[in-house]
């Protein structure tokens, strides 16, 4: 007798246990199993119709299961484990704090709010952080190349300065104007390099990273790379804000940005291969 009542007893809990984890489809109203992917009367995708344990991405609001849409925005809800922000590349799991992976250098978003332009993550499914290396090579390569540039301005620089000992040369003059034009032309290359083509001056372009907004991720713009280059030119008055800041702001800020690319609102990033 009290095998048979615990056996009734194992019986309903097993019901109630059953009973707990069944929905119904949202189309035809049909029971299915917490897990079920498809509406076996009708068809219904229920991973996308019927949503488990609902947040709302806008406000983080909870629902009970299979709400669709949040009371408060009009949000349509997602399941709460892809709001978890985790790296796009090896998918590790972060806090809200954190921008980029340190292992991967992959951006570190949220499933659901990947490529929403809306949002104020820095939404992106395949863009990594430029390394430091990869950063200091390019400026190194656009050193060269703003150096190569200034070797007509120099030339007749210094042949300016040669005629100078001559004070019956007319041509002193004329020398140092053909100088001023030539060194323009750095001189603006070294303003609106980063606002070339897709964002890259031709070192960035070398080692294929380039610079891009991050409101909207689209490329930066010549007004952009002017400003970027503008606080720079500013820090380098300052040899130790300039020299040792910058540099370490790079590697201390979680996306890689310095002092530039802050006020810019620019980050470097490497290019979709």
């Amino acid at each position: 007798m009290e095998w048979r009542y615990a056996c009734k007893d194992y019986k309903c809990s097993f019901k109630l246990l059953k009973h707990y984890n069944m929905h119904n489809c949202p189309k035809c109203n049909t029971p299915f199993e917490t897990g079920t992917k498809f509406c076996t009367k009708c068809g219904a995708n229920l991973e996308k119709l019927f949503i488990v344990n609902p947040v709302c991405p806008v406000c983080h609001k909870s629902y009970p299961d299979g709400t669709q849409f949040c009371e408060s925005d009009g949000a349509k809800l997602v399941s709460a484990d892809k709001m978890i922000p985790r790296c796009v590349i090896c998918g590790k799991e972060y806090s809200d704090d954190t921008k980029f992976c340190p292992i991967d250098g992959g951006a570190v978003v949220p499933e659901t709010l990947r490529g929403d332009s809306s949002h104020s993550y820095f939404h992106t499914a395949t863009y990594q952080k430029a390394s430091f290396g990869e950063r200091l090579l390019a400026s190194l390569l656009d050193s060269l190349i703003i150096g190569a540039l200034s070797i007509p301005a120099l030339v007749f620089y210094f042949l300016g300065i040669a005629e100078l000992e001559d004070s019956d040369s007319a041509g002193t003059g004329v020398y140092f104007v053909l100088a001023v034009i030539l060194y323009i032309i750095p001189l603006v290359y070294s303003f609106i390099k980063d606002g070339l083509g897709e964002g890259q001056s031709y070192g960035k372009r070398a080692l294929n990273i380039k610079v891009v907004y991050v409101s909207d991720q689209k490329n930066c713009t010549k007004g952009g790379s002017s400003l970027r280059t503008l606080i720079t030119a500013i820090l380098s008055f300052f040899c130790w804000a300039g020299c040792i800041i910058e540099p370490i702001m790079v590697l201390a800020n979680g996306d890689g940005r310095r002092l530039a690319d802050l006020a810019a609102g620019t980050i470097v990033i490497k290019c979709k291969n």
